[in-house]
Order: C-alpha cells, then sequence, then structure tokens
C-alpha cells in the first residue's frame, strides 16, 4: 500500500485547536471500516497568530458530566480537564514518566499515625468554582458523600471507597440502602479544619497509595448548590451534569459551550490552581462517531489529532508525524460461566480451557494490527529494573506455548466437556460491537475456524449490536438472568502501570465485574498485593503475587484472551507535546501541551 507524508501539509495549514482530557488516555482505534481518505494537498492560507486552540475529537456523546455515575471514558475526557482532583498526573522534568502532583492538595498527604491508617491533606486556600465561590473541605467532604451516598446507589462508589486505599465504613454506608445501620459520622472521612481533610482507614497504606488512590476521576469535585438544584424529591437522583447549565467547572479549563452530540468548548481558566502549567487558550471536542470522517478532518487540518483506523494505520507508518501509544487493554472473550444452557457447559473449565486453545492469535493479530496475547495483564505495565512486567522472565513461564494456539489440545479439551456435559452437539453465539472492525473481523475467523477444529458438533453463531445492548447482555446475569448471554468481546482499561491493579476485575470485590466468575485465592491474593503493607514495600514480593493472580485466572480461563491492540496517532507538528514519548499511564499530556500559531 502505498505510504504518505502529510506533515508537510499540516505545518502550512492553519489548525483551530482543542486537546484531550486530563487522563490523556488514548482512544480505542479499533472501530472503522472504512477506506484511507483521499484529500487535496493544496495548502490552506495562513493566517496571523492568534489563540491557541487544540482540536480533537471524541467518537460519540457523553452521557452525563457526574463523576459518580458516569460509564463513558468521553465523559471523563470533559470532566477531567473542567473539574479539581486532590492530586492529579503530570509529567515528571525528565518528560519519561508521569507522578501524582498535588491539585487541590496544597502539598503531599500527612501520616498522623505510626501504623500508616489515619491521614491528613491540607487543602489549597486559593481553588475556586467558575462562579467565584470559595473551594474549602466542605467541598470535597460533601462531593465524596455524594458519590457513596446509599439512596443515589452510584456506579462510581465502590471506587472512591476501596481502590488503593479503603476508607473506613465507606462500603456499608454506601450499600445500607434505606437501613441506616450506618451513619456518615463513622465513615472515615473527616473534616479537620476549612482546609483539612481527614482520612481514616481499615488497613495501613503508604502516601504513594494516598495519593494513587485520589487522582481518579471519581473523586473529582461536584458543586453542592449545582448538585441540591438538580436533585429529585426522594434524593436517589440528580440532573447534575446532563447540561452546562447543571454542570460547575473549576479545573484548569472551565466548560463554556455544550452541543449534545456536536460540540464541546472550554476555554483556560485564569484561576486554576496550577494556571502556568496550562498553555492552550481554548480546548475543542467535536463529536465525530466515524474514524474516516476523523482522518478526513484532520488533513485538511480541522483536528489536532487522529486515532488511525486498523486500515490506515500501513498507510501513514512512515510519516513523521505518528506516534504510537501501547494497548490500554486486553480484548478478551467475556465467558458467562453461570449459563445454564446447554448443562452449563460453559461453567466447565475444561471446555473454557477448548475455546482457548483453539484460538489463533497470531492470525487475530495480524488482521486487527494488534499483538497476540495469551495472558491478561497489559504489555504496558511496568515491572522491574526497567523492564516491563510481560518482559519479566518470571511473567512468561507459566504462559502456553505458540500463544497459546493448539488444536490438537482444543479438541481433546472439547471433547472431554461434551462427555462431562452429556451433550453431543452445541451452539454458541459470540457478541460484538456492531462498530469495531477488529472484533467483527476476529469474530468472523473464528466462526470459520472454530468448527474445523471442534468438528460438525460445534456451531458458533455471531451476533453485533451497539456497545449499549452488550452492557445490558453482559449485566444480565447480575439481574437474575443467567443466561443472558454466552460469549461477548470485552476489553478493560488498565489507568496504572500496576500489573496487580487491572486483575481486580476478576475479584468478587470488583462491583462491575463481567463474568460472573469466583475465587477465593485470587480475592486474597488480590488483597494481600494491593493492601498488605510489607507487599507494599517489597516490589519484587508484589509482583510475585501479581503472577500468581494471573496464573491462577488463566488456568481457569475466567475469560479468554485473545490481542493487545496498539494505538497508533496522527498528532499535528505545530502541538508542542510535554513529551514526544507515550508515558505509560498518562499518555502524550495534551493538556498542558503547548501550540505555535
Amino acid at each position: 500500500m502505498k505510504k504518505r507524508t502529510i506533515a508537510a501539509l499540516l505545518a502550512c495549514t492553519m489548525v483551530l485547536g482543542t486537546i484531550t482530557g486530563c487522563s490523556s488516555e488514548p482512544k480505542n482505534p479499533e472501530d472503522s471500516d472504512t477506506e484511507a481518505v483521499q484529500v487535496s494537498t493544496e495548502a490552506a492560507t495562513t493566517t496571523s497568530a492568534g489563540p491557541k486552540i487544540f482540536n480533537d475529537y471524541m467518537t460519540s456523546d457523553v452521557d452525563t458530566l457526574n463523576s459518580h455515575i458516569y460509564t463513558l471514558s468521553v465523559s471523563s475526557d470533559i470532566i477531567s480537564p473542567s473539574t479539581l482532583l486532590l492530586y492529579r498526573l503530570y509529567p515528571t522534568e525528565d518528560g519519561k514518566s508521569s507522578d501524582y502532583v498535588p491539585e487541590l492538595a496544597e502539598s503531599k498527604p500527612e501520616q498522623l499515625d505510626e501504623e500508616g491508617k489515619v491521614w491528613q491533606i491540607k487543602i489549597r486556600e486559593n481553588a475556586k468554582w467558575e462562579n467565584g465561590d470559595p473551594i474549602t473541605v466542605d467541598d470535597v467532604i460533601y462531593s465524596f458523600k455524594m458519590c457513596l451516598d446509599p439512596l443515589m446507589v452510584n456506579s462510581r462508589a465502590s471506587q472512591l471507597a476501596s481502590d488503593y486505599i479503603t476508607i473506613t465504613k465507606a462500603t456499608e454506608y454506601s450499600l445500607q440502602g434505606t437501613e441506616n445501620k450506618v451513619s456518615w459520622d463513622e465513615v472515615g472521612i473527616k473534616r479537620n479544619g476549612d482546609y483539612l481533610l481527614g482520612l481514616e482507614l481499615d488497613a495501613p497504606v503508604t502516601e504513594a497509595d494516598v495519593r494513587s488512590h485520589f487522582h481518579y476521576v471519581w473523586t473529582n469535585l461536584v458543586h453542592k448548590p449545582t448538585y441540591e438544584a438538580g436533585m429529585n424529591a426522594d434524593r436517589t437522583k440528580t440532573s447534575y451534569g446532563s447540561t452546562k447549565d447543571t454542570y460547575m467547572s473549576c479545573g484548569a479549563y472551565i466548560l463554556t459551550d455544550w452541543v449534545p452530540g456536536s460540540v464541546f468548548k472550554m476555554k483556560r481558566n485564569s484561576d486554576y490552581v496550577l494556571s502556568d502549567m496550562i498553555k492552550l487558550d481554548e480546548y475543542v471536542y467535536k463529536v465525530v462517531a466515524d474514524k474516516n470522517t476523523a482522518l478526513e478532518l484532520y488533513l485538511n487540518g480541522e483536528m489536532d489529532e487522529v486515532t488511525l483506523s486498523p486500515e490506515a494505520i500501513e498507510q501513514y507508518v512512515d510519516d513523521p508525524s505518528i506516534k504510537t501509544g501501547p494497548a490500554k487493554a486486553i480484548q478478551v472473550i467475556s465467558i458467562n460461566h453461570g449459563n445454564t444452557n446447554n448443562n452449563g457447559i460453559l461453567g466447565n473449565v475444561n471446555f473454557r480451557k477448548a475455546l482457548f486453545y483453539a484460538v489463533d492469535r497470531q492470525s487475530i493479530a495480524k488482521m486487527t494490527n494488534g499483538i497476540p496475547a495469551n495472558y491478561l495483564v497489559p504489555s504496558k505495565c511496568l515491572g522491574l529494573d526497567g523492564k516491563t512486567y510481560r518482559e519479566m522472565s518470571e511473567a512468561q513461564e507459566y504462559l502456553a506455548d505458540n500463544f497459546g494456539y493448539d488444536p490438537k489440545l482444543a479438541k481433546e479439551y472439547y471433547d472431554k466437556a461434551m462427555a462431562e456435559c452429556g451433550i453431543s452437539n452445541l451452539t454458541l453465539t459470540l457478541q460484538y460491537n456492531e462498530t469495531s472492525a477488529n472484533n467483527k473481523a476476529a469474530s468472523e475467523f473464528l466462526h470459520k475456524t472454530f468448527p474445523e477444529i471442534f468438528g460438525d458438533s460445534f456451531t458458533l453463531e455471531l451476533m453485533a449490536a451497539p456497545s449499549g445492548v452488550l452492557n445490558s447482555y453482559i449485566k444480565g446475569w447480575k439481574n437474575g438472568d443467567p443466561n443472558s448471554y454466552e460469549l461477548q468481546w470485552r476489553g478493560w482499561n488498565t489507568s496504572t502501570e500496576a500489573p496487580w491493579n487491572g486483575l481486580k476485575v476478576y475479584t468478587s470485590m470488583y462491583s462491575n465485574k463481567n463474568e460472573p466468575y469466583y475465587n477465593d485465592e485470587v480475592d486474597a491474593l488480590w488483597e494481600k498485593a494491593n493492601y498488605d503493607l510489607e507487599a507494599k514495600k517489597d516490589p519484587a514480593y508484589r509482583l510475585e503475587l501479581a503472577r500468581e493472580i494471573e496464573q491462577i485466572i488463566l488456568d481457569e480461563v475466567a475469560a479468554c484472551p485473545v490481542y493487545e491492540a496498539p494505538n497508533y496517532y496522527l498528532i499535528n507538528p505545530k502541538v508542542i507535546l510535554p513529551s514526544d514519548e507515550y508515558i505509560p499511564g498518562y499518555g502524550f499530556g495534551f493538556t498542558i501541551s503547548d501550540k505555535e500559531v
């Protein structure tokens, strides 16, 4: 395929502009089956210097700007830069890594006891809401209390209660409903002063754990008067964040325009507590669902970055503007262990092993521009001595040979499972997102190859559907329908470099889990890796715990890993990034970029 370069085009084109959310996490490129765009190379007329605007796009509209209930990553792209966190990931001075910088917090958390269970965080005294209201510790406590509110049953409550740290009585408070067994006064979130936040925890933690816990989007502030104004009569729901007028900014950028399904505009907040770090004047997102259209807008100088579709990667592989970021997630086939159809064969470990060994990951990786994955910890996760976790010999020794592809072994496990379940014929349905070109191609490949391995007794049916429909199916088992789905493509994003952290989705502690998979040993090991103080002091031991967790999950094929899809971007050469290299856990740092005009 002919390769093209567009750096020269962009260099002489006047580009408008905006940036990605403070999370700076890459978009998933897997969703276009369109052909490469052909555009004119005629340069536009350059105008005089003006405001520094960065134009970006999102592939769908937001669901809400309420940080307590959002479900879409595009929502976090707006929430994150427009409100405050106690700590925020920013690049280190050398631009090679990132660290949790105090944002609303004035400094690092202070340990108040010898054990590491009582902490205090000093809040800056100069922070303001966009309307001028001062921000105090009361705003922080109100935001956390509403996230944990037992009547509202917010989807992000469990993460605030017990992610890197376990806040005393927070889980019990949030899950009690109308019982009123636990009062708010019992929860380990305390007012130690006008600008002093106190924390009481169930287990000892490090200072780094506290900072890590409070950098997630769901720990962002919400504005009490606006939040309360949108509250319904029985206090089970608020309209906060459903429109521009029901939202209040206080972060690096202020939301100025919100046209649903069309555009979001934000302007630089001169009152932002770290305003010297922000160089852009405006920050604009357009809703562009089609990747082909997004690429066209980029090539025409109307967009400052674009995530390339699988079809476009080869075409631009030699372009000087292309940049690569590691995959955020492993693409897996989720397996409904609790499905009772076919005598419960999906709950049979031998059948799940048959699926695992029947997947030709190398072939699928070629068609998705991905990396074959017979593992569950993404390759971006860090290990020791400058190596990634996946590069460490300890993390390789338990992985199946040939990326887990063994048709003969797959057939042996299949025959054994069919006999154990007492069935002679089997039909299963594999669901995938109708907008995902990668998973469509992979599904069609498995539709052909699985029967070739298992024989005429096996049929794989395919079902394409919108993401919302798929989400309802995969959560059906939690709502009383054990047969809500059989097989479905899923991909868990891992926002941290810690290998053990992303494995939480397979524990019973994770409230938003896909598969009804439970293992007491996995739970115990994960809790030790995440909360045990001795483990935290010994990185090698902590990685050994991660290894044990992953090995158990793979042995039981809780889900069937297939591939990783690295992200490929074209970024306007006029954008001056804080780091030209992708920083794991941070990204390219669009929010603190500069731009030549």
